[in-house]
């Protein structure tokens, strides 16, 4: 793990590591990403890391697709279709931002949720909460691995000219980006303390 080595002999406190290495990972901005991304390898080690995630019923509700450096001007042309789409017409200026966005991070991948098979003890809720367990283990061992990402989405991939670039079928919907690389520049965000985000349940009211 980057920059949680331990001494020869030692023996590991996972719940320490665990603590540490959680929370000393920050987004990084695709922007500020550069070359390398993870390997080939790597980024099997990462999928597999996902794949860890809770998943009721073994439904699988989600899957990856990587796209490949070759592809980025195609999918800066389905950016740049996308804009065109939306009233009132985008500016030059517009234009040119909607293309940069695929051209950024030296790995990409998007996240897609699988609405099928269909069960009513796993509501689409759930799905999205088992995919984003999958993209924060994810994160967390590219982390391990000294690379930083982040998770980005927009009105674009919501759209029906997105769904068809990427062949998704109408049981599935794109949730985001996920990028990866080396990051330049970490720009840590202040978090909210335990006691902002837990609370006692105080019982049901009286009837």
């Amino acid at each position: 793990m980057s920059g949680l080595a331990l001494p020869a002999g030692a023996d590991p406190d996972w719940a320490e590591l665990a603590q540490a290495l959680i929370t000393s990972r920050h987004s990084v901005a695709p922007k500020r990403l550069r070359a390398p991304g993870p390997s080939d390898a790597q980024l099997l080690q990462l999928v597999q890391a996902a794949a860890s995630a809770p998943d009721h019923r073994a439904l699988r509700p989600w899957r990856l697709v990587r796209v490949a450096d070759h592809q980025r001007l195609a999918l800066a042309d389905v950016f740049e279709a996308i804009a065109g789409d939306r009233t009132p017409p985008p500016s030059a200026d517009d234009i040119q931002k909607s293309r940069a966005k695929a051209l950024r991070a030296p790995t990409l991948l998007l996240l897609v949720l699988r609405l099928t098979p269909e069960d009513e003890e796993v509501p689409e809720q759930e799905r999205c909460i088992s995919a984003g367990a999958a993209m924060m283990s994810l994160l967390l061992v590219s982390h391990a691995m000294g690379y930083a990402g982040m998770l980005t989405s927009g009105r674009s991939i919501r759209t029906e000219r997105f769904a068809r670039a990427f062949a998704l079928g109408p049981d599935e919907r794109a949730l985001c980006f996920v990028s990866l690389g080396t990051p330049d520049d970490v720009r840590p965000r202040a978090r909210p303390s335990p006691h902002e985000l837990l609370s006692d349940w105080p019982g049901p009211p009286a009837d």
